[in-house]
């Protein structure tokens, strides 16, 4: 189950353009004999498509279903797409809503505002490394200490495509975070696109997702920045009582059993 699951995010990561074989067995370390094997099944159970003449594999439409209705049911997307759509309609810039899976930060929900020009780096279902973005900035920034330290770890080798953890300058950015309250972005993933991330609080105090925004850099210069941000931890506080409203223990544990079948 664990290496069918590999190849299913293998084949998700690729997105539109669909992963071949080699592709996968480079992602997931596996033979190709193994993979060849198992996506015979994935496909005969329609949870993987194979392109006609081709050896380009990309997911099926009974997969997504899956995924599309499981995501209908959790607590936390319900909760947060009317915070996301208000940042979205304040700022008319591109929103999004995070949450952590180990070492990486996984896009759960994106609103794109009516900003004239628009950045939308991140899909639904996209990952990033902890720390190499404004919303996985602030989730890292949230969490304990020690936690922190061991995702540093286990993120010094953690790259995806060329998006690589930066552990010299990261502890300098979790300190700036944790003093200012929110995160900018420490990469730029597009010449003159900027970013801003704030942390979602549950119980205990620790990060169990984040609410951050995209936009042209020309747009995050005072005042306009202060606003932004101003609005960005109002509407994480918000989410942050409500979840706890919903349970009071509301922690990283609970988001991930909301989450997990729409993962």
């Amino acid at each position: 189950m664990e290496r069918a699951a590999s190849i299913i995010q293998a084949v998700a990561d690729a997105g539109e353009a669909g992963a071949r074989l080699t592709d996968i067995a480079i992602k997931t370390g596996m033979s190709k004999t193994t993979i060849h094997r198992l996506l015979g099944t994935l496909v005969k159970v329609g949870w993987l498509d194979q392109e006609d003449k081709s050896s380009t594999f990309y997911l099926g439409l009974p997969l997504v279903a899956i995924g599309n209705t499981a995501s209908d049911r959790h607590g936390l997307l319900d909760l947060a797409a009317p915070h996301l759509k208000r940042l979205a309609e304040l700022t008319g810039d591109t929103v999004y809503l995070a949450v952590r899976m180990g070492s990486q930060a996984l896009c759960v929900d994106r609103v794109i505002g009516n900003f004239p020009i628009r950045t939308a780096t991140l899909r639904i279902g996209d990952r990033r490394p902890l720390g190499t973005c404004p919303g996985s900035l602030a989730l890292l920034a949230g969490q304990p200490q020690d936690l922190i330290e061991e995702l540093m770890l286990s993120a010094s080798h953690l790259q995806i495509g060329s998006l690589k953890v930066d552990t010299v300058g990261l502890p300098r950015l979790i300190a700036q975070s944790r003093a200012s309250g929110y995160s900018m972005s420490p990469e730029v993933l597009v010449p003159g696109a900027d970013g801003l991330g704030v942390p979602v609080m549950g119980a205990g105090g620790s990060a169990v997702a984040a609410l951050s925004l995209e936009t042209v850099d020309s747009r995050l210069s005072e005042p306009r920045r202060t606003q932004l941000v101003e609005w960005l931890q109002r509407e994480a506080a918000e989410l942050s009582e409500n979840l706890l409203r919903l349970s009071p223990g509301f922690s990283q544990r609970e988001v991930h059993r909301m989450l997990a079948d729409a993962i």
